[in-house]
């Protein structure tokens, strides 16, 4: 007769069958909106300088878009349509304007699933938004001070406005005081990993990217070095930024992280692209020690963009027989479930997925 321990375990992993498959990782993240479009419109009358400028914004905002969500080899390929169309919906963040000329900064959203079609329609692969977010820790020396939770701290505040504007979910804690407590500027600097941890640990996430800016010359030369934990995609060590005519310092740092960003983008999406003229399906049977081991397969499975779906065949105490919808050849499923957690072995005319020990 079984043990009252194996029935109730038998019971969970039932349970577990019957739940629908883990959402992905929500965050404020939306790869489909572009903030920061400037627009500077003269014309016959400020209504018709309006009426242009917000369509030259969204032109341009739609074009940011493509080339967020593409690879550069593809850019030159991308389709030539009118952005406006894909519109969902826009706002007007700032704006001034005379008797005839019209001046604002639009943040403006598209409609994902038409813009995803356009793309596979004309054969170009795209990378979806990154599920596991990354704590920016923006830290800017200047005139021999180490700025991080002071107020106010022109860096920490540029890379506030440009988080949720990309591919990469970049957190910037608000120095609250549980934030000052987890980590000082000093800390930040010297690598401390404990205290890396700390923080990233109130987001729920490993990976903490630390950013730091030295001003010089009177605020005409920024230079941004980055340290991370292992897994934050870190696109260099240090790169310096020099002031253009009439640019202010803190025009100069809002520059900089807006590359910075892009660069971190670009670092996430090359190994991340969905193929779709090469999709299938791949059956996998992944060992199971308990319903943990099910359960964490499940999360990890769900932060995965080249798996569009799965099916649960079979479900025992000891393993479950899957077969995943993939996009992409199998190295790149692979390459994509091992940065999950995920490990994928063929092995005996089989595929075996079980999740990696160090990230139980």
């Amino acid at each position: 007769m079984p043990s009252l321990s194996r029935i109730v375990l038998a019971l969970a992993l039932f349970a577990a069958l019957l739940l629908p498959p883990p959402a992905r990782a929500q965050s404020a993240v939306d790869a489909f909106q572009v903030k920061g479009i400037d627009v500077d419109v003269t014309a016959a009358n400020v209504s018709a300088a309006k009426e242009q400028a917000i369509a030259d914004g969204q032109r341009q905002a739609f074009r940011i878009l493509l080339e967020r969500i593409t690879v550069a080899s593809d850019h030159g390929r991308l389709p030539k349509v009118d952005g406006t169309q894909y519109v969902r919906d826009f706002a007007i963040d700032q704006e001034r304007s005379s008797s005839v000329r019209y001046i604002a900064a639009l943040s403006v959203r598209f409609n994902a699933a038409a813009v995803k079609k356009l793309l596979r329609d004309a054969g170009i692969s795209y990378a979806e938004v990154r599920a596991r977010t990354v704590v920016m820790v923006p830290v800017l020396k200047i005139a021999g001070r180490a700025l991080l939770w002071d107020d106010p701290n022109p860096w920490r505040a540029a890379w506030t406005a440009q988080s949720g504007n990309g591919l990469v979910p970049l957190t910037v804690p608000s120095g609250e005081l549980a934030d000052v407590q987890a980590i000082t500027a000093e800390q930040a600097l010297a690598g401390d990993s404990q205290h890396l941890q700390m923080l990233g640990a109130r987001f729920r996430t490993g990976e903490v990217m630390v950013a730091t800016g030295t001003l010089t010359n009177e605020g005409r030369r920024l230079e941004v070095s980055l340290s991370a934990t292992a897994g934050a995609p870190k696109p260099f060590d240090s790169v310096a930024y020099a002031a253009t005519e009439g640019e202010t310092a803190d025009a100069l740092m809002a520059r900089a992280v807006r590359d910075v960003a892009r660069a971190i983008d670009t670092v996430y999406k090359q190994p991340n692209m969905l193929h779709f003229d090469r999709s299938a399906t791949l059956s996998a049977l992944a060992p199971l020690s308990g319903l943990d081991d099910w359960l964490a397969v499940r999360e990890r499975l769900g932060r995965v963009s080249q798996v569009r779906g799965y099916e649960v065949v079979s479900l025992s105490r000891a393993e479950a027989a899957l077969v995943l919808h993939v996009v992409g050849d199998p190295e790149e499923v692979r390459a994509a479930l091992g940065r999950a957690g995920l490990g994928l072995e063929w092995s005996d005319g089989y595929w075996t997925m079980r999740p990696a020990a160090a990230q139980r």
